[in-house]
C-alpha cells in the first residue's frame, strides 16, 4: 500500500496573505484541520486548527488583523505519492505531526493525514473480520 492508495486529493489549501480568521472559516465549511499555504500550487507552508488557537487566539491577538503567513510553519516535510503508507505512518508518529503534503515536482497532489491513515486501519480490519465470519460460518456448515 501506498501514499496515493490512502491520501486526500486536491487538499484544501489557502494563500499566505489571508487572514487568520478565513483560513478558520474555510477549515469549519470544509471540515478540516489544516490548510496548505500554496502559491501557484508550491508548497509554502501549513496553517492547522491548533496553531490558530494556540498563535492567536491564546495570544489575544485578532485573527482578522493576523496574516496566514504570519503564523504558518514553514519547514513542512512532505512525502511522495509511490513512499509505501506504512513509512510515512511511522514518520507522522516520530515526527508528532498530523499531517504531510504528498508533493511531486515541486506541486502538491495530495495530503496524507493520521485520519486517512486511521480510516484505511479500520476499513482494512472490516474486510478482515468479514472475511473471518466468512470462514467461521463455513465451518460451522460443515
Amino acid at each position: 500500500m501506498i501514499v496515493k492508495d490512502i491520501m486526500t486529493e486536491d487538499p484544501v489549501s489557502i494563500s499566505p496573505d489571508a487572514t487568520a480568521e478565513e483560513a478558520a472559516k474555510i477549515m469549519r465549511t470544509k471540515k478540516v484541520g489544516s490548510l496548505l499555504v500554496l502559491v501557484d500550487k508550491k508548497l509554502l507552508g501549513i496553517v492547522t486548527d491548533r496553531m490558530i488557537v494556540t498563535e492567536i487566539v491564546a495570544s489575544g491577538l485578532n485573527a482578522r488583523e493576523v496574516k496566514v503567513g504570519g503564523i504558518m510553519h514553514e519547514s513542512v516535510v512532505s512525502v511522495p505519492p509511490e513512499m509505501e503508507a506504512a513509512k510515512a505512518a511511522k514518520l507522522l508518529e516520530e515526527l508528532e505531526i498530523r499531517y504531510l503534503p504528498v508533493v511531486v515536482d515541486g506541486k502538491v497532489v495530495g495530503i496524507l493525514s493520521i485520519s486517512d491513515i486511521a480510516n484505511f486501519v479500520k476499513d482494512f480490519i472490516d474486510c478482515i473480520l468479514i472475511e473471518l465470519g466468512a470462514r467461521v460460518a463455513k465451518k460451522k456448515e460443515k
